[in-house]
């Protein structure tokens, strides 16, 4: 039993049986009748079974060459595809000996048969396999996300202050990326050098991280941050470099994070109750995973990271938004099954492996990355997470792998740029909605997004589909 049979007929000049079958395609506004159709088929090509007509072609494909005159041996004036429904092996065999003993007595010159297979768009997409790995620029990407929806509703992010905790943002370009930027200072951290914290470091200002902005290479706090603009134009930027150049020791980095999110944990509502300025609701943007866990502890250990909610990491990342002081939004990571970043640990990779720590906890707002015309980029990591966590994850997606608006050179990546885009989606949201509890409106924000290509329900690929500015606002 073959499913379905392409059935390719070239007809002799002038015959009556093509004239019989022009008649058919004289007005393509009208609908064929393919049962008749059918039956025209079978007394002309002498079949002793009527065949199944799943549809018929159009003249999409038409010899338009610069320079080419000549008519081409096949054209759409004696030339018809025909896509069979399901055939028996018997009906095959019949069809096949057309092919092979073409007869005088029949009105067409040329027989061809071929197996019908099924044939869609990839539900996966690896930038390193094709030829150019950018798809589409950030114009596009906000469109995908509905993000003009924010405008209209006057949510600009205005008051609301977006925290990009980060490899440090410079400020100087950042304003040359987005001008107008609303950048409104951080936190001095210091830049060690190559001996870790026990050596010499800089204690470095907020917004003066090292950056010339000529080039195609930007800092990646400062990208995120143009991002997030790009969403909530009127956001106020702060500059948390949590991202050290070098990362030498991964417990070491994990105490140092955990105690940067303490700092915020005391500091936030501090900020909040004594200066009006910053009064305004908080989004941390997180653009950063841990790839490997080849150091961390085993499981079942109290000094474990990825699946032990309890490590003081995950701890003081969840007092954040479980205090409700601000809205937590982290990167899934790039350690998806078919594309992963060559930084991932063995055992960290694909299905239940990719989604750990930080990005498990049940209050953040976990984002996968799809191209901008929805198909799932292959190194976004997959959920579910630990089942300690209990949480769904990732819980949603948003765009990536795209250019900068009018600069090919410039490229936004991984789901970090995916994770930007949406903490501008929520910083949009607060602008104008700052009731909700971080908590809440990250459910709220999962319930409003819309499943994209390829799916057709919430699943470990791209969460509850993609965020949509326009529901969220």
């Amino acid at each position: 039993m073959a499913d379905g049979v392409l059935l390719f007929l070239t007809y002799k000049p002038n015959p009556p049986a093509l004239a019989e079958l022009r008649e058919y395609f004289k007005s393509r506004s009208e609908p064929l009748d393919l049962d008749a159709l059918a039956g025209t088929l079978q007394g002309q090509l002498r079949l002793s079974f009527k065949p199944t007509l799943r549809g018929m072609p159009t003249a999409d494909f038409v010899l338009a060459l610069d320079g080419v005159q000549a008519t081409p041996p096949m054209t759409t004036e004696d030339t018809f595809v025909f896509a069979l429904g399901p055939v028996d092996s018997e009906q095959a065999g019949e069809l096949y000996d057309l092919v092979i003993k073409p007869r005088a007595d029949l009105s067409v010159r040329d027989v061809q048969v071929a197996v019908d297979l099924p044939m869609s768009r990839s539900s996966v997409w690896c930038p390193q396999e094709a030829s150019f790995p950018l798809f589409g620029d950030v114009d596009l990407a906000l469109a995908q996300i509905r993000a003009q929806a924010a405008a209209a509703k006057g949510a600009f992010g205005q008051s609301v202050n977006v925290v990009i905790l980060d490899q440090g943002v410079n400020k100087n370009v950042l304003s040359k990326r987005f001008p107008g930027a609303n950048f409104v200072g951080g936190w001095a951290t210091p830049e060690f050098g190559k001996g870790g914290p026990s050596g010499p470091f800089n204690l470095i200002p907020p917004g003066q991280w090292s950056d010339d902005g000529l080039g195609p290479v930007v800092t990646h706090g400062t990208k995120m941050a143009s991002l997030v603009l790009a969403v909530a134009p009127q956001a106020r930027i702060l500059d948390l470099a949590l991202m050290p150049s070098h990362i030498l020791n991964l417990q070491g980095f994990l105490s140092w994070a955990a105690g940067a999110y303490f700092m915020l944990v005391a500091t936030i509502p501090f900020i909040r109750a004594n200066f009006p300025a910053f009064s305004g609701p908080w989004v941390l943007n997180n653009s950063w995973a841990v790839f490997d866990l080849a150091m961390d502890f085993p499981p079942g250990s109290f000094q474990n990271y990825g699946s032990n909610p309890n490590h003081p990491l995950n701890l003081a990342v969840a007092a954040v938004p479980g205090l409700g002081i601000a809205d937590v939004v982290f990167a899934a990571g790039n350690c998806g099954q078919f594309c992963p970043d060559p930084r991932c640990g063995a055992g960290q990779v694909g299905p239940a492996r990719s989604i750990y720590g930080v990005a498990a906890i049940k209050d953040v707002l976990t984002v996968a990355a799809v191209r901008s015309d929805e198909i799932w980029l292959g190194y976004s990591s997959q959920g579910p997470a630990a089942p300690q966590f209990a949480s769904t994850k990732p819980d949603l997606c948003a765009p990536s792998q795209f250019a900068a608006a009018g600069d090919w050179d410039r490229s936004f990546t991984g789901t970090s740029s995916a994770c930007a885009l949406t903490a501008g989606a929520i910083a949009a949201k607060r602008s104008v909605a700052g009731t909700l509890s971080p908590a809440a409106l990250r459910a709220f924000a999962v319930t409003q997004a819309r499943l994209v290509l390829n799916q057709a329900a919430p699943d470990a690929r791209h969460g509850a589909g993609m965020i949509d500015v326009s529901a969220l606002v």
